[in-house]
């Protein structure tokens, strides 16, 4: 389903407030006041939209504009369209930037979860050799995360609060946008400053002009706000329009950005103190299993890890993550993952084990994603399992009082868990009623991705040096003695 809002009405976005369980004061200023207050200071303000978006339940349904699910999980997602150009009807995902150009996003931020964050991505780039790189997807500075973004709440509250962000190339740019927003009522000293860095880009609507995208980042809602979170998402109250000036900024009074500083990941502990933890773990598993053959899956080393390192070897990442350290196993080709080992025929599960990054402090939260990993299948999510059922599930393999059984986990993934606990049945009935397109059988080749987002400690995420990696054992049964 997809569902388009222009930005202009904005009293029914209000109204959709209503109902939710907000932790603070979100009233918004008028949007004719902030358009207002940019038009005297000489901006072209063009609406933008936002729009609801659920690929996997398109490809469900058969859309003929939809090769695959591309790896989303199956849940409406928020997308946030720009004008082509000022003063143009047209709205688009990905689009240009003049050099004196911004993007003005105002609203309010989600209710409470354990992650959401601004990004901003180059979704395609111009080399300067002259190569256009489509769907390279990686972020210039860092995403505005739950714990970086700035809002009108009270200090640590950033959830259900009014929020400004000003994406850019130019500072005069920037504070022409922010005496306007001052004026229409926002907090000056709480506008997020997000800059599109001109040393890195190239900028500007003709053919050698790079193409942005900002999208909106978020998972796990809290007990309790399941949903205000899903109202949320349904008719989210956020309001985004391209500011352009309306005479161009001569070149030699821009003040472009230099690329900003990134946050570093990283604390200097780590987990390996559970490196030998691991190998009980694994050991013990395998002989709970006697009558079946283990075979070790590899995890890949992390993908989108570092959006820069893609840019220079100029390899398409999809949506890089700072705020990430995602891991793979099996077929997810895209994320540079090519086993294609891992196939559940009858008889044959997976057990995924390793640290509950969550619980040793490296992530804000951590999920195993299972996909379908040919576009055939539909690289579709057929099952996925978080942080909050992994606890606890390593203790019935380790001794018994083994401290470390609160860090660690272990978990089934098959096609047929019945009534089994710490069981991940792919895919669960309801999504094959739900999708009839979908069919995953004994010769359907699937991907794991381990997803951790976050750590509290830098905002940043996490280190690979400092993690412990998850792992993946395949089990089959044992073929029968012959006679």
């Amino acid at each position: 389903m997809r569902t388009t809002r222009r930005c202009g009405g904005f009293a029914a976005l209000l109204s959709a407030l209503a109902c939710m369980p907000l932790l603070g004061s979100a009233v918004e200023p008028s949007p004719d006041e902030l358009t207002g207050a940019l038009e005297r200071r000489g901006f072209i303000v063009t609406p933008g939209a936002v729009e609801v978006w659920n690929r996997g339940e398109a490809w469900c349904r058969y859309d003929p504009t939809i090769d695959h699910a591309w790896y989303n999980n199956n849940a409406p997602y928020l997308v946030l369209k720009v004008p082509r150009a000022a003063g143009a009807p047209e709205l688009v995902q990905d689009f240009k930037l003049r050099p004196d150009e911004a993007v003005v996003l105002v609203g309010t931020t989600p209710p409470p979860e354990r992650y959401f964050a601004f990004y901003s991505w180059i979704a395609n780039k111009v080399y300067p050799d002259g190569e256009r790189l489509l769907g390279l997807m990686i972020a210039p500075a860092d995403p505005v995360n739950h714990l970086s973004i700035k809002t009108e709440g009270p200090p640590g509250e950033p959830f259900g609060q009014r929020v400004a962000l000003v994406f850019t190339p130019d500072r005069g740019t920037y504070r022409g946008i922010l005496e306007a927003l001052g004026e229409a009522g926002y907090a000056t000293a709480r506008v997020n400053e997000v800059p599109f860095p001109a040393a890195m880009l190239s900028l500007g609507h003709g053919d050698d002009g790079d193409e942005f995208r900002i999208q909106l980042r978020n998972a796990m809602w809290e007990a309790g706000y399941e949903k205000a979170g899903a109202a949320y998402i349904a008719d989210a109250p956020l309001r985004m329009f391209r500011a352009t000036p309306r005479v161009p900024t001569d070149e030699d009074r821009l003040e472009p950005y230099p690329v900003p500083a990134l946050r570093i990941r990283g604390t200097g502990q780590t987990e390996l103190n559970l490196w030998n933890e691991l190998g009980v773990l694994r050991q013990r598993i395998i002989d709970a299993h006697p009558g079946m053959v283990a075979t070790d899956i590899d995890v890949t080393v992390p993908v989108g890890y570092e959006g820069i390192d893609h840019m220079q070897r100029r390899v398409p990442v999809g949506g890089d993550a700072r705020d990430a350290l995602c891991l793979q196993a099996g077929y997810l080709p895209e994320f540079l993952s090519w086993d294609r080992r891992i196939t559940l025929g009858d008889g044959d599960f997976l057990m995924v084990f390793g640290a509950n990054h969550a619980a040793t402090g490296k992530t804000s939260y951590m999920s195993v994603n299972v996909y379908t990993g040919d576009a055939e299948d539909g690289k579709l999510s057929i099952g996925t399992v978080d942080d909050r059922a992994l606890t606890g599930t390593a203790a019935r393999f380790l001794p018994a009082g083994d401290p470390a059984a609160d860090l660690m986990y272990a978990y089934k993934i098959s096609r047929s868990c019945g009534r089994e606990a710490n069981c991940l049945q792919v895919p669960p009935d309801e999504l094959l009623r739900k999708c009839k397109r979908l069919s995953v059988g004994p010769d359907t080749v699937l991907g794991i991705l381990f997803r951790n987002y976050l750590e509290p400690a830098t905002k940043s995420g996490a280190a690979m040096q400092e993690v412990l990696y998850d792992r993946v054992i395949k089990f089959s049964p044992k073929a029968p003695a012959p006679p």
